[in-house]
């Protein structure tokens, strides 16, 4: 079944802030229990610098240097709220390894952090709509390309359902997506089930 596509620009607003309280979310539970990391240098472009280096380094393994520096990272882009550097970060390590699951759906993520930077104040001009449709449809596509390469990737799922959520047209998207996602719980107790739980504070959807 295809779904809806378009969506409006305060719904992609919605989206993506809520996809920048993700990130964070992200950050702590990778780190373990919320812990910060402790950097090396007190200089947040030179860490973020290094944490990018070191992703370019283990993308193509998917360990967990990979998921530790992904987290930081998140975190370091949320506080010095530098999702421009994340869009193009993440743009280029996806056009570099386009056949990752992970990054794509990184790339998914770091799609709509860029969305909710250009709506905020830090930009100072102006959103060009079509700008934002055309970043929305990559975003999609990203997370499509994900999913058929590996249907039960977590930040594929997670991202993606989150997005869909905020969309006024892909309600029961996103519920298909939460569901495939919590059916991989026994299954896969290494993912961060922890930012699920958040999400569902966050949007009072606990039960």
């Amino acid at each position: 079944m295809k779904h809806q596509r378009h969506v409006t620009a305060s719904a992609l607003l919605a989206i993506a802030i809520l996809m920048t309280l993700s990130s964070a979310t992200l950050a702590q539970t990778s780190n373990g229990s919320g812990a910060k990391t402790q950097s090396k240098t007190n200089n947040p472009a030179n860490r973020l610098g290094l944490l990018e280096l070191t992703m370019q380094q283990t993308a193509a393994k998917g360990d967990k240097a990979f998921g530790r520096a992904q987290g930081e990272y998140w975190g370091l882009i949320s506080a010095q709220n530098d999702f421009p550097r994340a869009y193009n970060f993440f743009s280029n390590l996806a056009a570099a390894h386009p056949s990752s699951p992970d990054i794509l759906g990184l790339e998914g993520s770091a799609i709509g952090g860029y969305i909710g930077w250009l709506y905020s104040s830090a930009a100072g001009n102006a959103v060009d709509e079509k700008i934002v449709m055309a970043l929305d449809s990559k975003a999609r596509s990203s997370f499509d390309k994900a999913l058929q390469i590996d249907a039960n990737n977590f930040y594929a799922l997670f991202g993606y359902a989150i997005y869909e959520s905020y969309n006024p047209t892909g309600a029961e998207h996103s519920k298909e997506l939460f569901a495939r996602l919590e059916a991989l719980r026994a299954s896969h107790p290494d993912y961060p089930w922890q930012v699920v739980e958040e999400f569902k504070k966050e949007r009072g959807t606990e039960k």
